[in-house]
């Protein structure tokens, strides 16, 4: 009998994250799926496929993924993804019933995963939310998604009908908990891992040589998407002080979405999307890692950024800016002050020996942060899950 079926609805847990929707958890998938199958946990994924054919992929010992047909639009929209739900589900079952595929448990990712899964299968449900709609701060002066609604009061459907609620950090269950009070209970902190290759980064030079980068003067590295979420607006204003106030020469280098448009005589290089392999590439050509994300349930970036020894820029009051605050490996701004982050910047240009003990701090503060002791807790949170009793 399969152990543990998965669900993935927006996105697949083995394609590479650059510009999509859910890059983050696409990384957090495979090291999950990848460690769970060296276990002995056998994992039957859902997600969607573009086309109209069931395919059957099997990236890991233990692991298939079934791509289904569902309509999904191409481009992908959210609001296009929301409208194929239906077709989704109606195909998983079948495939399903067809496959003889009776889960002890299921988890699901992303809300409309959770909503997906809630209507295929009737299993105890394991759900992440990676992200709470309640609590992104809408862009000035934009108005509120078309889904924003319905995305709210499915996350809140799914805050009653899990069994169990998986968040990365104790910060983000307790803020999940203020705004989603049915998750009282449920909740299991399970931070995820890194990867090894981000723990041994080769000489900055070499990278430097390797990325065709600036090989004189000092990098900071923005990775985000194009999303309001990512606050790149907020490094780039930054820079741009900056570079008004330094002398020296200084580049910012973006990657992923922010970064399609490039100005080389502002400082600015831009890389526009960036497959997860040559980020390791990226953090070892740079000094410092901006990260000015005002809500992330995690943030992997930054722990990537620590694990290799790069000093990060992390704003108060989140996860990682306490973190780099008690444990050191960076430094915390103040979100709140125009200065903030380019005063953040200009310390650590200025003080060569600031950014070399942050550095030597990081990859202890990273660490804890393993997959191994990852999916221990997922290995004990399924078995947990799987002896509740199926739902009426």
């Amino acid at each position: 009998m399969t152990r543990h079926l998965l669900v993935s609805y927006h996105t697949c847990p083995m394609e590479e994250p650059g510009e999509g929707l859910s890059g983050g958890m696409n990384i957090f998938l495979r090291g999950l799926l990848r460690t769970l199958g060296r276990r002995g946990i056998s994992t039957d994924v859902l997600t969607r496929a573009a086309g109209d054919t069931v395919e059957v992929t099997e990236p890991f010992p233990g692991v298939r993924i079934f791509h289904v047909p569902c309509v999904f639009p191409d481009p992908p929209t959210r609001a296009g993804a929301w409208e194929s739900v239906d077709a989704f589900v109606g195909n998983a079952r079948l495939l399903l019933r067809g496959e003889g595929v009776a889960p002890a448990a299921v988890s699901a990712h992303y809300w409309m995963s959770g909503v997906a899964a809630r209507r295929i299968v009737d299993a105890p449900m394991v759900f992440s939310y990676h992200t709470v709609e309640a609590r992104k701060a809408p862009a000035a002066g934009a108005e509120e998604a078309p889904l924003s609604a319905v995305r709210r009061r499915e996350e809140a459907n799914l805050s009653r009908a899990a069994d169990r609620v998986v968040c990365f950090t104790e910060h983000d269950l307790a803020e999940n908990v203020r705004i989603l009070p049915d998750l009282a209970g449920k909740g299991v902190v399970i931070p995820p891992g890194v990867e090894g290759r981000f723990r041994r980064l080769i000489p900055r030079e070499v990278a430097r040589s390797y990325a065709g980068l600036p090989g004189s003067g000092a990098i900071f590295l923005l990775a985000a998407r194009d999303d309001a979420g990512k606050n790149a607006g907020a490094a780039m204003r930054a820079f741009e002080a900056v570079r008004e106030r330094w002398k020296g020469k200084v580049t910012l280098l973006v990657a992923g979405g922010a970064g399609e448009a490039s100005d080389p005589s502002a400082g600015v290089i831009g890389l526009g999307p960036v497959p997860h392999e040559g980020m390791p590439v990226l953090f070892a050509s740079a000094d410092v890692v901006v990260c000015p994300s005002l809500y992330e349930s995690f943030g992997m970036v930054p722990l990537e950024a620590l694990a290799g020894g790069i000093p990060v820029l992390v704003p108060e009051g989140t996860y990682w800016g306490e973190k780099v605050r008690e444990e050191g490996g960076g430094l915390a701004y103040r979100p709140d002050d125009p200065e903030g982050l380019s005063g953040a910047m200009l310390s650590l240009l200025a003080d060569p020996s600031l950014r070399a003990r942050l550095s030597v701090a990081g990859p202890s503060v990273a660490a804890p942060f393993t997959w191994e002791r990852c999916t221990d807790s997922w290995e004990r949170l399924l078995a947990s899950v799987s002896t509740i009793r199926t739902r009426p």
